[in-house]
């Protein structure tokens, strides 16, 4: 129902106002950092931000991808896209504090930086990207056309790719074989289920 799709946007509006709150929220500054920006990483940005753009623009007239009057699918289908949301916001903040003040949107490596592995570290090495994947997937779940979703998705997998590379290619300079351990042992976006976090 329309009504339905209505307040669906302004949900999720709101919900990636918060997250980008958290994200861009600096905890303090931490002098002595590295930091890698090559060319691959800022167009890696371009890439996601576009993706969210036509997640957001290329919009299906209801909640529901499927058509009739019933209004249970529409209910579901935002039930699904705002808990998709939410939970990219538990992420992102879970991930930040873990990482406390070496937080950066930059991949960089500072001095006396250690290689956190605990909390959502432990499952996945890129809880960021994940978190933002979560919540371009809730638009596309809840607002895209066919067109939007596939073009979101293509071009945000793309962007992550090049941006997780290139972060993974710094701290396995600055940390060698500790984390090629650790890329060995845990996946890089989405969590295996017999994976067990370190303490």
């Amino acid at each position: 129902m329309v009504i339905i799709g209505r307040l669906l946007f302004a949900a999720l509006a709101g919900c990636f106002a918060v997250f980008i709150l958290i994200v861009f929220r600096s905890p303090g500054r931490v002098e002595g950092g590295r930091e890698k920006s090559p060319r691959s990483v800022r167009l890696g940005v371009l890439l996601q931000s576009v993706s969210y753009a036509f997640a957001w623009s290329f919009r299906r007239p209801r909640v529901n991808l499927f058509g009739g009057a019933a209004l249970w699918p529409d209910m579901l289908i935002a039930g699904l896209s705002l808990a998709m949301a939410l939970g990219a916001i538990v992420l992102a903040a879970s991930a930040k504090k873990r990482l406390g003040k070496h937080w950066a949107l930059a991949a960089r490596v500072v001095d006396g930086h250690h290689l956190v592995t605990s909390g959502p570290f432990g499952r996945v090495r890129h809880p960021l990207y994940t978190a933002m994947g979560m919540l371009c997937l809730s638009a596309i779940i809840g607002l895209s056309s066919w067109l939007g979703a596939v073009l979101a998705c293509l071009l945000f997998l793309v962007g992550t790719s090049l941006r997780a590379r290139a972060e993974d290619s710094l701290l396995i300079e600055a940390f060698g074989r500790e984390y090629e351990e650790y890329r060995r042992r845990v996946p890089a976006y989405l969590p295996r289920l017999n994976v067990s976090p370190p303490k």
